[in-house]
């Protein structure tokens, strides 16, 4: 009995595309091929024509798993919308509060000065009514 290998051949991956470019390791996000990663031509999401192409990974064994993950994608994008969202948002109010806490340490200075204008009137007003009020003989 002769032992034979059933491995099929798979050629090496490529260094370069057809352009001469480098390839590099990236990701499908696509239904049919969710996460799983390639190796392809620096400007294959540009619109390159190149047909360097080259899976990394196996494909998933049934369309099950293939629309889980897909699912996983599609809630991971959409979170991050969210985040970038509310990141504008949190921006937006510590904008606002930061103006909120300018207007009020103003509004404070303003008050501090009326105060202090007030008491230095009224210490005025004090010391002018004790001239007034003081019997002029005692001040001989």
């Amino acid at each position: 009995m002769s032992s034979s290998s059933n491995r099929s051949y798979r050629s090496p991956p490529p260094t370069h595309c057809e352009n001469e470019q480098p390839v590099i390791r990236q990701t499908s996000r696509t239904i049919d091929f969710p996460l799983r990663r390639f190796l392809g031509c620096v400007e294959y999401y540009n619109g390159s024509k190149c047909r360097t192409f080259y899976w990394l990974d196996p494909e998933l064994p049934n369309d099950y798993y293939k629309h889980e993950v897909f699912k996983l994608i599609q809630k991971e994008k959409r979170l991050k919308e969210d985040k970038s969202s509310l990141n504008g948002k949190i921006r937006d109010l510590e904008r606002e509060i930061d103006f909120q806490k300018a207007t009020m340490e103003k509004e404070m200075f303003l008050l501090q000065l009326e105060l202090k204008e007030s008491k230095s009137s009224v210490n005025k007003s004090k010391d002018k009514s004790q001239w007034v009020n003081m019997d002029p003989i005692s001040v001989i």
